[in-house]
C-alpha cells in the first residue's frame, strides 16, 4: 500500500509512513485507498478532521542510512587496530614489552568495539521500522559509545602510568587519536538526539 500524504510505499501492518512519519489510518490498512496517494493543490484543505501532527524526517534518514552505519564501519576498523597494535605504527611489540598490562586493555577495547558495531547495526533496523522504545536504545548505545571510549582512555594512561610517566607521554597521542573522533561526535550526537526524538516518540508504536 501507498501513504495517502507522500506516495511513499508503506510496509504492511505500519502504523506510520517511513517516508512522511504521518500516521497510517484504519482505512489504509484495510486496502481502501492503499493503492495510490490522493493528491492535493496548493492551499486545498484535507478532509481529515485531525490530521496527524507532520514531522520533519530529514535527520532521522541521515542517522539510519548513514550515521549508524559509519558508526558500525568505524568501530569494526577501530576494533582491528586496537586488538593488532596499529594504532602505535609498527612499535607494538615494543610498547606492549615495556607495558604488558595495556595489551590487555587495547584487546578488551576492541572486542567493546566489535560488539558496539553489532548492536549499531541492530538498533538501525528498529529504528528504520519505527519499533517502540528505538529511539531509547538509540540514545543508550550513543552514551555507551561515549562511556567506553572514556573508560578505555582512563584505563589505557593506567596502565602506562605503571611504567613511567615518559611512557604515558610517548603513547599519549596514539591513544588519543584512537578514541578522539568517537568521543566528540558522541558528546554532540547524545543532547541532540535526545531532544530529536523526544518530540517523535509518538512515532515509534510498531
Amino acid at each position: 500500500m501507498f501513504c495517502r500524504y507522500c506516495g511513499k510505499e508503506i510496509p504492511e501492518g505500519a502504523k506510520f509512513c517511513v517516508g512522511c512519519g504521518r500516521e497510517v489510518s484504519a482505512q489504509d490498512n484495510s486496502g481502501q485507498n492503499a493503492q495510490q496517494p490522493q493528491n492535493f493543490q496548493a492551499g486545498e484543505q484535507q478532509s481529515w478532521p485531525n490530521p496527524p501532527q507532520i514531522y520533519p524526517m530529514k535527520w532521522f534518514k541521515f542517522i539510519i542510512y548513514f550515521q549508524l552505519f559509519a558508526s558500525a564501519v568505524l568501530m569494526a576498523i577501530s576494533a582491528i587496530v586496537l586488538i593488532t597494535g596499529a594504532q602505535y605504527e609498527g612499535a607494538a611489540e615494543l610498547v606492549y614489552l615495556v607495558c604488558p598490562p595495556l595489551k590487555a586493555v587495547d584487546v578488551i577495547y576492541g572486542i567493546v568495539c566489535i560488539a558496539i558495531t553489532v548492536c549499531a547495526i541492530l538498533i538501525r533496523q528498529r529504528l528504520a521500522h519505527y519499533v517502540k522504545g528505538a529511539p531509547a536504545l538509540y540514545i543508550g548505545f550513543t552514551a555507551v559509545v561515549m562511556a567506553s571510549s572514556l573508560v578505555y582512555l582512563f584505563a589505557a594512561m593506567g596502565a602506562l602510568s605503571t611504567v613511567s610517566s615518559d611512557a604515558v607521554f610517548t603513547a599519549t597521542g596514539d591513544i588519543v587519536g584512537t578514541v578522539m573522533g568517537t568521543l566528540i561526535g558522541a558528546a554532540i550526537f547524545l543532547p541532540l538526539n535526545y531532544v530529536y526524538f523526544k518530540k517523535r516518540r509518538e512515532l515509534f508504536v510498531n
